[in-house]
């Protein structure tokens, strides 16, 4: 089997960020989304029990601030901006990371990909007789 081979010179910095950033968002919606369901389902529990007070679960926690003794709308736009940030922080560390993999590759002359060949499909020529 005759195998084609090439060389990986060099990785796009800017695909990777794009690339790692786009996880990393999915990543944090649902990490969001899952966060989401656990509290409504403590509160909902709290509720049952008899009395439930968010910022005394967040005391307990270590996270209530007095700055926002009475706003939990502002934690949530908080904790998405420190999400949001954090995922762009995220995708640069990892076009870094591509731009150090780069100069490695400039070193070291690349890394050697091997393919298998394409069949080429079967075209009948006009000219052929069955």
């Amino acid at each position: 089997m005759n195998v084609e081979r090439k060389t990986l010179r060099s990785i796009s910095e800017l695909s990777m960020f794009k690339y790692i950033l786009v996880g990393y968002l999915i990543f944090f919606i649902i990490f969001a989304i899952v966060v989401g369901i656990i509290v409504l389902i403590m509160w909902a529990f709290g509720l049952a029990a008899g009395g439930f007070n968010i910022q005394n679960a967040l005391g307990n926690l270590g996270m209530a601030l007095p700055v926002f003794a009475g706003g939990g709308a502002l934690w949530v736009i908080l904790l998405i901006v420190i999400g949001l940030v954090g995922s762009v922080f995220a995708a640069a560390v990892g076009a870094f990371g591509t731009w150090i993999i780069n100069v490695i590759f400039r070193i070291s002359g690349g890394i050697e990909l091997r393919f298998n060949p394409k069949e080429k499909p079967y075209t009948p020529k006009e000219n052929e007789e069955d």
